[in-house]
């Protein structure tokens, strides 16, 4: 057995070397032919490619491509060229009629927003309502970044907050001072004393508040209510006694005028002057404002402000500076902002979002 394992190696041997020499006599033999076919190749005798019967024709349409155009139609009043490899930004008008927001000619499609604008920014004003939109999530529309010329795409660049500001409700009160009676005989005396009203409609009833029989003059003594709702606001500082010409007659008469000041509250220091009689009184309103910010982040904040009170923007009660003041109330109900910038006082009125009872 072992011989015979043997000779099958030895067989396997001799029929690889013939196997061998049979794969290099024909790859010497095919050496020939290679080199000639190449040397065939080389001369310019194989067979040559099919000429593609298009090559005129992209070789002209690849020259264009790369040139700048006009093109026709109402796309351009001017003839303004435009590079084919870049998209030309257009607008549809209500008449159909395309708009090349790129040519001044045209009317602008959001008034007084010129189109240049949309194009400088990056913003589409393909919307109805593009100036309303807020590009940049700042809290501030397109419309009012435009008018402080402002970055749109930028949230840290915007309008000054004070644009922002909105009174959700003016509060009135309104109620009535009357100089009603004194103890006067003649020419004033230092020991006379004097007695005034205060009418106010509370809960839809009319309540009236008396004062004391007071003196002029002596402080805190002199305060016209020690109850109701001109408790401790009002002073009496003097009574003068003078003439008068009645303005449905025509004839001088002697009166007496009492002069008035508010001591307490925002309106500190303001000074009234009232003509002795129950029918002479005197008509006054306060008026407190509950503002907001319509900002990203601040709509939920409100503050009450008392007329003549001042505030901080943002919104902040316990703040240190408070630039911006609450005035008054214009005669068409808007309540009257100022504060002062760049050295100039600059006002602005704001209508309340509901009505003022």
């Amino acid at each position: 057995m072992a011989n015979l394992s043997e000779s099958y190696d030895k067989v396997s041997l001799i029929i690889s070397i013939v196997i061998a020499a049979a794969l290099g006599a024909m790859i010497w033999m095919a050496k020939g032919d290679v080199k000639e076919d190449f040397s065939v190749i080389a001369q310019g005798k194989g067979a040559s490619a099919p000429e593609n019967p298009k090559q005129e024709f992209y070789a002209k349409a690849t020259s264009e491509i790369a040139g700048a155009v006009t093109l026709g139609g109402p796309v351009t009043e001017k003839g303004r060229a435009i590079d084919l490899t870049v998209g030309t930004p257009l607008f549809l008008n209500p008449t159909g009629e395309e708009i090349d927001l790129g040519d001044s000619t045209y009317p602008m499609v959001h008034d007084p927003i010129p189109n240049q604008w949309w194009l400088d920014n990056r913003i589409d004003p393909g919307w109805s309502n593009s100036p309303g939109l807020d590009q940049d999530g700042d809290g501030f529309s397109n419309g009012e970044e435009f008018a402080s010329k402002t970055d749109p795409n930028d949230p840290k660049s915007f309008p000054a907050l004070i644009a922002k500001l909105q009174c959700v409700e003016l509060q009135k009160r309104a109620f009535r001072l009357s100089y009603s009676s004194d103890s006067t005989i003649g020419p004033i005396k230092e020991t006379d004393t004097f007695k005034f009203y205060h009418e106010e409609i509370v809960g839809g009833k009319s309540v009236r508040t008396s004062s004391e029989n007071i003196a002029s003059g002596k402080g805190n003594d002199s305060n016209l209510f020690s109850k109701g709702g001109a408790q401790m606001r009002y002073e009496l500082k003097k009574v003068e006694q003078r003439e008068f010409r009645n303005p449905a007659t025509g004839i001088m008469q002697k009166a007496n005028f009492a002069e008035i000041e508010d001591v307490a509250g925002a309106k500190k220091g303001d000074v009234l002057e009232i003509k002795k009689g129950s029918r002479n009184g005197v008509i006054l309103r306060d008026y407190t404002a509950i503002i907001a910010l319509a900002a990203i982040g601040q709509q939920a904040v409100t503050l009450k402000v008392e007329e003549r009170s001042s505030f901080s923007l943002p919104l902040d009660p316990n703040a240190a500076e408070k630039p911006f003041k609450f005035t008054g109330v214009s005669d068409a109900g808007a309540v009257i902002i100022e504060w002062e910038e760049d050295g100039e006082t600059k006002t602005m009125e704001i209508m309340p979002l509901s009505p003022t009872e």
